[in-house]
């Protein structure tokens, strides 16, 4: 998959990620065939994918798996960039990607400051590869509480969670 074609199904499943958190029905469908749920996500049909469930102590990053041009210009909206280009370090650059895996809350800290409950979850990574994805299902309810400066950026309109769904194209 290209960058491109990932950013795009990116945007996709974070809006599922978002109706899956709130909607019981469409998370226990999705658990139940996410075959259903794998061309309204983008994830080429091909790919074997993997369920991931999380819950209210744990927290999955994904790594995607991407091939190609990593130069090319694409179109982030400005929410997305930070975790974008996160994630993006992390597929390509093997020191850092290994520094994650050592330390995920630390690394995730480090990176994402504002966000101050890393250090209250157990974070996990799961590394996309060319033959599988890793569909990550959220907890129905985020029971982490937010800070003042966490809920001025939600305000704003930017995004705290990180995305979790990476799945190729």
């Amino acid at each position: 998959m290209n960058k491109s074609s990932w950013i795009n199904t990116l945007v996709k499943q974070l809006e599922y990620k978002q109706s899956m958190m709130q909607d019981s029905d469409l998370r226990e469908n999705m658990i139940k065939n996410p075959q259903l749920y794998q061309e309204k996500l983008g994830i080429d049909p091909s790919l074997e994918v993997v369920l991931v469930e999380e819950t209210e102590s744990t927290y999955h990053i994904p790594v995607p798996y991407i091939e190609g041009n990593l130069e090319e210009e694409v179109q982030i909206p400005s929410s997305l960039q930070p975790i974008v280009d996160f994630l993006l370090k992390a597929a390509i650059d093997t020191s850092f990607r290994e520094k994650l895996k050592e330390n995920p809350s630390g690394v995730m800290q480090e990176n994402f400051p504002v966000v101050t409950w890393w250090d209250t979850l157990e974070v996990k990574i799961v590394e996309d590869t060319d033959s599988k994805c890793h569909l990550i299902i959220p907890a129905l309810e985020e029971s982490v509480p937010l800070s003042d400066e966490e809920l001025e950026m939600i305000a704003g309109g930017v995004t705290l969670s990180t995305p979790t769904f990476c799945c190729q194209t």
